[in-house]
């Protein structure tokens, strides 16, 4: 069963991400709105906050016109007032505060807090206001000036004052219409905010709605079906769990003795009594039932409560000396029971003393019931015999292996060197023995024979001495070695050998190479026999922190099933045998891949760092 986990989890991983994105993406522009309609309604409210300014200040001077008016009349009759002594100065501040408040009005003024951003229309008004308000403030001027004369001209004060009064009347209905439109701006800035309000809110609403349709919806969906498939995986978790328990059930029955032995020790239930002569004189029911003795008999001794005890005659001496030394006896018994069981029991027994004469009255038992622990016990030691037995059989079995195999090898050296070395020399004797130095050019020619025959024997001891133990490895290492391998057994074979590396290989440690070159070596040799394939593919190239070596093949293939049982079973070939207990050796892992009809693959993983550290 193949698991696509790595696309499972992009799709999630993409789903959730654009979802994510248009949450963000909702939150800003939610952010967005909230932040722009804060600043578009503070200055609105900043704006109104100047407007009820500007409408306070614009009632002022209509307010302060006329108490110029006022103050002009009490100078020109020279009227005394007790709130104004000085009437001269009085009107001079005052004619200067409305002319400020006028120009403020019009054109800003920040001592009076006034902005001087008018519409239009109210600049329009201002404009024809302005004739009417130089008259008055020039007439009230005027009448200061004649005022401050010694000889004052009457009649000049009394045409200012006409003046002053005729164009007051017009500036303040002018001035009202300024006030009135102020309001009326006012009030539109206020229905413009109300309205503003209700866009902003509107745009919100639908934004938040988008993200329910778009967002909160589909997360929904999402959260949903995530939550059914965690449901899913939790049954088949559960499943994949009772299929581990059963496969544990062998285990924890192995282990069931140790569990048992590990027990609490069982309270002492058994109880008994007897005479200083040993002869029983209670029995409890527990004891009773079971050592099989229903009741008590005549004469009935204590021995008689564990039938089928060694010795039981012995053991009551023993017994009746411990006590009258007033000494306490333990000990655990063994015995049949009902339907001849086999049970243990863990005994103490102990006398009791008169007061009087500190003599024995009687005996008491005490005891508790060993059984289970027992079989358990017996049952560990036969385990664990079986185990030692197991072990010494299969280092039995490596041993056989490792004597055939050397047997194995010391024939197929003395075949070599019986079938080619032996016979070239021979035939090299022979060739010598037949050399006539009289006959120059036959002579000449068997020269040349015994020449070429002494190159075949140089190297067919080369080839014996390289399955040895090639010196290429030792001089150069695995790769080099390996090559020269392929390259000479590729010569004595029809099938096409291909050896393929990646990468430089650094030196390994003597034996991980020696061990390293049999394993593939003895792969390759399995390949040519069995195989029956036309290319043999060897592969070397170092990953991380690991060695890889592979050995393919497209031929036959086998069943795996035939080198499970490698341990023991000695028909699964020696040869698989010393590969796995060579990788064992370099801490490697070995694995063969193979089926019917299908070829095989031979990995071979080596954990060349540690080796390295190890070296």
């Amino acid at each position: 069963m193949n698991l696509d986990f790595i696309s499972e989890n992009k799709l999630k991983f993409n789903r959730f991400s654009k979802l994510g994105m248009w949450y963000i993406l909702a939150l800003s522009v939610i952010a967005t709105i909230a932040i722009v309609g804060q600043v578009l309604i503070q200055r609105h409210l900043h704006s109104q906050v100047s407007d009820s300014r500007v409408v306070n200040l614009a009632g002022t001077q209509r307010y302060k016109s006329q108490w110029i008016v006022k103050m002009s009349l009490l100078l020109t009759a020279d009227l005394e007032h007790k709130h104004f002594p000085d009437k001269i100065k009085t009107l001079e501040n005052l004619l200067e505060q409305w002319k400020r408040g006028h120009y403020g009005l019009q054109h800003g003024d920040e001592g009076l807090n006034l902005p001087g951003d008018n519409s239009e229309q109210i600049t329009q008004m201002f404009s024809d206001l302005e004739p009417y308000f130089q008259q008055v403030y020039n007439s009230a001027t005027a009448i200061i000036q004649y005022k401050k004369e010694a000889h004052p001209d009457t009649a000049a004060l009394h045409q200012a004052m006409r003046t002053l009064l005729d164009n007051e009347t017009v500036f303040l209905q002018k001035m009202d219409h300024i006030v009135f439109q102020y309001d009326q701006e006012a009030r539109q800035k206020v229905a413009m905010l109300s309205k503003l309000e209700y866009f902003l809110l509107g745009i919100s609403i639908l934004v938040i709605g988008l993200e329910i349709l778009f967002v909160f919806r589909p997360t929904t969906v999402q959260v949903n079906r995530t939550i059914n498939q965690l449901m899913s995986s939790e049954k088949n978790a559960r499943k994949l769990s009772k299929e581990i328990g059963a496969l544990y059930t062998s285990l924890e029955k192995s282990y069931e003795q140790i569990s048992i032995v590990n027990q609490p020790v069982e309270n002492p239930r058994l109880y008994a009594k007897a005479d200083k002569g040993g002869n029983v004189t209670f029995i409890t029911e527990a004891l009773a039932t079971l050592s099989g003795q229903k009741a008590i008999e005549a004469n009935m001794r204590l021995s008689d409560l564990f039938p089928g005890m060694n010795n039981p005659d012995e053991w009551m001496d023993e017994i009746v000396d411990v006590l009258s030394e007033g000494g306490t006896w333990q000990g655990e018994i063994r015995f049949e029971g009902p339907r001849e069981k086999i049970c243990w029991v863990e005994v103490i027994i102990t006398p009791v003393y008169h007061n009087h004469d500190n003599s024995i009255e009687e005996l008491v038992l005490m005891g508790a019931d060993i059984t289970k622990r027992k079989e358990a016990e017996q049952n560990m030691n036969r385990k664990n015999r079986a185990e030692i037995e197991k072990k010494i059989n299969q280092q039995k079995f490596r041993s056989v292996l490792i004597l055939e195999g050397q047997e194995e090898e010391r024939k197929r050296i003395a075949m070599d060197i019986h079938d080619g070395i032996g016979q070239m020399l021979t035939s090299l004797k022979f060739q010598i023995e037949s050399i006539d130095l009289k006959e120059g050019a036959q002579a000449q020619q068997k020269i040349g024979e015994i020449e070429q025959l002494i190159k075949e024997v140089i190297k067919e001891v080369r080839r014996v001495t390289f399955n040895l133990k090639p010196t290429v490895l030792g001089d150069y290492g695995l790769q080099a070695a390996l090559n020269v391998f392929i390259q000479e057994i590729g010569k004595l074979t029809d099938i096409k050998l291909v050896y393929r590396t990646s990468g430089e290989i650094e030196r390994l440690p003597q034996k991980t190479e020696d061990n390293i070159f049999r394993i593939i070596q003895e792969a390759i040799n399995n390949a040519i026999k069995y195989s029956g394939a036309e290319v043999i593919t060897v592969d070397l190239k170092k990953t991380g922190n690991d060695l890889l070596i592979t050995v393919h093949d497209e031929g036959r293939g086998f069943d795996t099933k035939l080198v499970e049982a490698r341990n023991m079973n000695i028909e699964s070939g020696r040869g698989f045998f010393n590969m796995y207990e060579r990788t064992e050796y370099i801490n490697g892992n070995l694995t063969i891949d193979s089926a019917p009809g299908k070829g095989t693959t031979v990995l071979l993983t080596v954990p060349v760092r540690s080796l390295a550290t190890a070296e």
